[in-house]
């Protein structure tokens, strides 16, 4: 016998899975045919493509089960106890809309018909709008006298701003007392009296909270559901819909608006879950769209604007945080994401770049702004006037990379800049551009840090030759240059001498020959400098006594 009852529970859960499966498509098409009624006029030609769906959805479906209902939550609706809708927003909710009016449950019987669907669904759009005083949703139904449509619903006066929780069996059922008028009251009230009795049973003394408690074996079993539905399988569908609505819209731009607005904060969600996988899909699937497109018409211009989203700097700030979460994080869709970016993403993507620490996400970064820059280097230019330092750094590393001859008319500001490392980073950037950059090198040559003129005079000898005499020599025969550090004294005499010009020479022999009374030490260290430069050089000169 025990046997028999495991095959049949079987073949119950079996058959209750079979038509939660089927339920899935019809779900999503009444939803959508509901929310299309609520979007658009009734005479509008993309319902006729949405109810013809939901007829035929219909159809299919009656040829396996006789009913289909939902039931209704104040900011879900249900099927089988599966959340298959839910928003809270009051003013937009379809199942608020039932709610709020006392409707628990929607039923369809088979059988219904094409014109049935049709009056429902106008009574559902119509509802926002009727006079509170005079009427309501559930009186619409009613007033409609449906063959194959049924609705349950509460009485207003039954739900009270709040609510009795019974303690006992004995609280239970006083609270289910009422006065009934006649014999026929009093039995119903007896037989309700009897019916709660077999239910609870409790044992003598023990509280119904606890005739009531959880198994361990439940409690498991409803976290594993909360958890289902908290990734629905569902999505992907859905947001197929949406394409697809978003591409029959008309030229109500509220629409486009709306549509755009949804996108928006179901990317968002998902970004916050770190959930980057299902954004890059969303994402891919509208570009795939945008590219079959041929004309240039609003649904393209909505769904550009979609994929702009991705690039706005919240949603860089969301993937930036995605990228620091660790080894538990993919790192494949996080790139395909990065992929997806257009130049609109230059400016957040320069703010994330400061932010973060992985050395491996830094040169992700990096590589791509290079690549995103490589034809306009502007909108990463305006990031050297930023007052961050490290910022200002790393664009000048990110230029150095691209090479763009334009970089040099960016950088005039970096030469007196306060950080050293910003000035010597340019200086080495200025190295790429030959006689573009002389310029700007030659004015390094005063730099408050000895290391960087050093390091300007040697750049610009090799870059100007001849060029570079007229200044190296004002700076060596100025009044207090022979007081300099030995070592960038040895590099402007250097760099004198990498200059090739023979006119260099007789002043170069007059330093080496001239003796002082005075900081003798400083001055010996000038001739010796001098008669290494002319050696370099292949003159003859007299040897520093």
């Amino acid at each position: 016998m025990n046997g028999l009852e495991d095959k049949t529970d079987h073949f119950d859960e079996k058959a209750i899975e079979e038509e939660v499966k089927s339920t899935k498509a019809l779900i999503q098409t009444f939803l959508q045919a509901v929310k299309g009624h609520r979007l658009y006029e009734a005479n509008h030609p993309l319902l006729s493509k949405f109810l013809d769906r939901l007829r035929n959805d219909f159809d299919h479906y009656f040829h396996e089960f006789d009913s289909f209902s939902l039931q209704v939550g104040e900011h879900e609706l249900f099927f089988r106890g599966k959340v298959v809708y839910e928003s809270q927003d009051v003013k937009e909710s379809l199942a608020f809309a039932f709610y709020k009016d006392g409707v628990r449950e929607i039923r369809f019987f088979n059988g219904l018909e094409f014109r049935e669907i049709v009056d429902f669904l106008n009574i559902v759009r119509t509802s926002d709008s009727v006079n509170r005083l005079e009427d309501d949703l559930v009186t619409l139904l009613w007033e409609k006298d449906f063959s194959h449509i049924a609705i349950t619903t509460v009485d207003d006066s039954c739900e009270g701003s709040s609510i009795f929780v019974p303690a006992t069996e004995a609280d239970l059922l006083k609270g289910l007392e009422y006065s009934a008028p006649g014999k026929e009251g009093v039995e119903e009230n007896i037989l309700i009296e009897e019916n709660v009795k077999q239910t609870i049973s409790p044992s003598p003394g023990k509280a119904l909270a606890q005739a009531f408690q959880l198994t361990p074996e439940e409690m498991t079993e409803i976290n594993r559901e909360i958890q289902q539905e908290q990734q629905p399988e569902h999505l992907y569908v859905l947001i197929d819909n949406l394409i697809e609505i978003l591409l029959h819209l008309g030229e109500d731009m509220d629409a486009y608006e709306n549509m755009i607005s949804h996108f928006e904060r179901t990317i968002e969600s998902l970004l916050k879950q770190k959930d980057v996988e299902r954004v890059v899909a969303i994402l891919m699937n509208l570009r795939k769209m945008k590219d079959s497109i041929a004309k240039e018409d609003k649904q393209i211009l909505a769904i550009r604007r979609i994929l702009e989203t991705a690039t706005s700097p919240h949603f860089i700030t969301l993937i930036g945080i995605a990228m620091r979460g660790g080894e538990e994080i993919d790192p494949k869709p996080i790139l395909q994401y990065l992929q997806l970016l257009t130049k609109e993403a230059i400016a957040p993507l320069c703010h994330l770049l400061v932010g973060l620490e992985s050395s491996k996400w830094k040169k992700v970064v990096t590589d791509l702004l290079i690549e995103l820059s490589r034809d306009d280097i502007q909108p990463l230019a305006k990031f050297l006037s930023d007052r961050n330092s490290l910022v200002v750094r790393q664009i000048l590393s990110i230029l150095e990379k691209i090479g763009n001859p334009s970089t040099v008319k960016y950088l005039g500001n970096l030469i007196t800049h306060s950080d050293s490392k910003v000035r010597e980073a340019t200086l080495q950037l200025l190295t790429q551009f030959g006689d573009k950059g002389k310029d700007l090198i030659q004015k390094f040559l005063k730099d408050p840090v000895a290391e960087i003129r050093a390091k300007a005079s040697l750049i610009l000898a090799r870059m100007a030759k001849n060029q570079a005499v007229k200044p190296l020599m004002e700076i060596i025969l100025s009044e207090e240059f022979y007081k300099r550090d030995y070592e960038e004294k040895a590099s402007f005499f250097r760099a004198l001498g990498e200059t090739g010009s023979q006119e260099v020479i007789p002043t170069l022999q007059k330093i080496a020959s001239k003796r002082m009374l005075f900081n003798r030490a400083k001055w010996d260290e000038m001739r010796l400098c001098a008669t290494n430069t002319l050696k370099m050089m292949g003159a003859m000169a007299s040897p520093v006594k």
